[in-house]
């Protein structure tokens, strides 16, 4: 062993969270990444990776309703391995977690709070678990965004060269173009600067914020598809969409929970006055985990009460900050950094600001350890690290739109060796057994609605480059995708979803139209193959 490795090694038995941090990591790299294969969100941004892989332009060549930055991003995979790119993807996911968490604590130690080590740590590791939970391992575009967005952030204020301003515009501009939701964030970083009276850096960043948008503008108008981009990224996408996730679901989440907040802040004061405040925070923390346990066990009201318990956490984080800021202009980057939380809960699916958890996570150490100035044991963070872990291995049993974890038994690189790693259940590996025995059989062939992965696994091409055919995918343009296949002579094979509990018949109106217009040739299982008329 080199001396550096053992320097190294005395380091983290020295600082057991850092210890703790990359314990986490690996055990979440190894024991979470395999499980699950669900034919939707897991594949959606890769599935588009491989379009793109395969030289399709977004926007242009194929509907897209985001910027398309994240697909690019998760496509260097595939330059480096084709067969192994999905599940390099997957464990790249809490890669990025425990990354961002880790620089959004340094930089708040390094310019606020002057975090001991293990502090730093222990908040990088608690706030990556509380986070990770909330998306399976996959690509995903705000991931990407507070990704970028973090680093560029983390550059930005760290440093003051020119060009270390122009590589932090640079991840800003790479988190702007995950998701129209961070379009917000450059806007709050500029109110942050000007708050701190650093002109200089601001007007810098403002320039190269602008060369870059301009290079992309450039990019899009030289390939035709300025248009294309503009419509389909403002197809779904509305004023009334911003205030419903930004705005209305936050009032919604503290008014559903009022009757048992209110009081429970009364006792919550009782106690603050009665008992040592690091026990208030243990105590907090501890009552989350076991609340989300009983969510877990009770997942009829799962979805819903847990995106209001994340929201409501950081609206008590937003008033704590703003109020202190009256007092402290320091608490402007715990501001910041609430504000990328909220940006990255800007979203039509699961509308929480737990996807950057922390900024809530910070803003409740410092009100009760960093604040009163006491120090927190060792034994005690121990204590709230581990009630989140086993709360949060409680919740995984049930493997986000999949089976329960004991079902997830089948190798699905048995079927298709690029999903080797891959653990599913008995329907899911038989469903890939019938898409290898038909994509055998029809050659110019996709899968509607919703099977994300099946050209990767299949190593084809998909003709409309378009994997997630529901409506707002499609933008609305459902005639315009139908002749398209019909121009093709596409073969389509059909998942049988107007049985599915969530009823996407309603939602899926191409998959309507085939079933209503088109010749069904073969019935499987888990498929009808149609043909297009007249073929």
């Amino acid at each position: 062993m080199t001396t550096i490795a053992q320097e190294q090694l005395i380091s983290w038995f020295k600082n057991p969270f850092k210890l703790a941090f990359w314990t986490c990591l690996l055990g979440y790299l190894f024991f979470y990444t395999p499980y699950g294969l669900e034919n939707g969100d897991m594949g959606s941004i890769f599935g588009i990776s491989w379009s793109m892989y395969n030289g399709y332009f977004p926007h242009l060549d194929f509907y897209y309703i985001k910027p398309a930055l994240p697909p690019y991003f998760h496509s260097l995979f595939l330059y480096l391995t084709e067969d192994y790119a999905y599940v390099l993807n997957r464990g790249f996911y809490f890669v990025q977690v425990f990354s961002f968490s880790y620089l959004a604590v340094r930089l708040v130690s390094d310019l606020w709070l002057q975090l001991k080590a293990e502090e730093r740590y222990f908040l990088a590791t608690l706030a990556a678990v509380v986070t990770i939970h909330n998306y399976p391992p996959m690509p995903w575009n705000t991931i990407d965004g507070v990704f970028f967005g973090v680093i560029g952030l983390f550059i930005l204020l760290k440093y003051q060269p020119w060009y270390t301003i122009a590589l932090a515009a640079f991840f800003i501009a790479l988190s702007v173009l995950s998701k129209q939701s961070f379009y917000f964030f450059p806007v709050m970083i500029a109110g942050y600067l000007v708050l701190q009276k650093d002109f200089k850096k601001l007007l810098i960043l403002i320039g190269f914020g602008l060369f870059y948008a301009l290079c992309f503008a450039g990019l899009l108008y030289g390939k035709g598809a300025w248009e294309a981009f503009y419509a389909q990224t403002f197809s779904f996408t509305s004023g009334s969409s911003l205030f419903n996730a930004g705005f209305k679901n936050y009032a919604l989440a503290f008014k559903s929970q009022a009757l048992w907040l209110i009081p429970l802040g009364g006792l919550l004061y009782y106690f603050r006055k009665k008992i040592p405040a690091d026990i208030s925070y243990v105590v907090f923390h501890l009552a989350i985990a076991a609340y989300l346990i009983y969510l877990y066990l009770n997942p009829d009201s799962y979805h819903t009460v847990k995106a209001w318990l994340y929201q409501v956490w950081f609206l008590l984080a937003v008033l704590f900050g703003l109020l202190m800021w009256t007092k402290d202009k320091k608490y402007s980057l715990l501001l910041l950094l609430l504000g990328l939380s909220w940006c990255a809960s800007i979203s039509n699916g699961f509308k929480t600001p737990v996807h950057f958890a922390v900024a809530m996570v910070i803003a409740t150490y410092v009100l009760l350890i960093k604040a009163p100035k006491i120090k927190l044991s060792k034994g005690w963070a121990f204590a709230v690290l581990l009630g989140f872990v086993t709360c949060f291995s409680i919740g995984y049993q049930a493997v986000y739109n999949d089976s329960e974890r004991s079902e997830l038994v089948y190798n699905m690189g048995e079927v298709f060796p690029r999903l080797s790693g891959i653990k599913s259940d008995a329907e899911t590996y038989q469903q890939y057994q019938e898409l290898k025995t038909l994509s055998a059989d029809y050659t110019n062939f996709t899968v509607i609605p919703s099977m994300t992965l099946a050209h990767y696994v299949t190593n084809t091409k998909n003709p409309i480059g378009v994997d997630w055919v529901f409506d707002h995918h499609l933008a609305g343009e459902i005639e315009k995708h139908y002749q398209m296949l019909v121009d093709k002579k596409v073969t389509v094979f059909m998942e049988p979803f107007e049985d599915h509990p969530n009823n996407y018949e309603e939602s899926a109106r191409l998959s309507g139209l085939i079933k209503e217009r088109w010749q069904l040739v073969e019935r499987t299982p888990y498929f009808r193959v149609y043909k297009p008329p007249n073929f």
